[in-house]
């Protein structure tokens, strides 16, 4: 067979990909835990991808009909998603918590709080920062390195979503919020 084009392996950079997984014991739940992990890391990107799109279309002096189409698509592809995500904790809840335990030690202190995109996704979608709950006292922004500390700040100056529509909404003219809405009664 005459090779021609993008290889499926190389397109999909399966390499590198499928080389990611390092446990740091012999446990063998943990696999299952990395690959489970990696892959919420994944769907955050494209979720992410989706987001910062719609933000964009918001971000506009004007949002078109057809633009308001592409966001709605695009919402729904991430609700889509965000059922996945849900539906694969039944995977990871194959695992029993004395299965965690053979590797948990390892790992700390990592922990998913300390997901960027994840966080990411919480300051996009309009959480403020004063909003979070601390853990164990202490601000979410603690627990990450200075690189990711960094990047949070710079998306938190950016404007989220919930802002962006609420902006969008004030200037639509159907919204008067001095008009009065007087009832009839027959």
């Amino acid at each position: 067979m005459e090779e021609c084009g993008q290889y499926y392996r190389d397109y999909l950079g399966l390499d590198q990909l499928l080389s990611a997984q390092k446990p740091l014991s012999l446990a063998h739940d943990e696999m299952l835990f990395i690959v489970a992990h990696q892959t919420y890391e994944l769907w955050f990107k494209q979720i992410l991808h989706e987001l910062d799109s719609c933000i964009c279309l918001f971000a506009r002096p004007a949002l078109a009909a057809s633009d308001r189409l592409v966001v709605v698509s695009r919402l729904r592809r991430i609700v889509e998603i965000q059922r996945v995500l849900v539906s694969q904790l039944r995977v990871l809840e194959t695992m029993t918590p004395l299965d965690f335990l053979d590797f948990r030690k390892l790992l700390t202190p990592a922990s998913g709080f300390q997901s960027l995109q994840f966080r990411s996704l919480e300051a996009k979608l309009g959480l403020k920062r004063e909003q979070r709950l601390k853990f164990n006292q202490a601000e979410f922004c603690s627990y990450l390195d200075s690189t990711d500390r960094a990047a949070m700040r710079k998306i938190e100056e950016c404007a989220s979503l919930a802002g962006l529509v609420e902006k969008w909404l004030e200037r639509t003219p159907f919204l008067e919020t001095h008009v009065r809405i007087g009832f009839v009664f027959c």
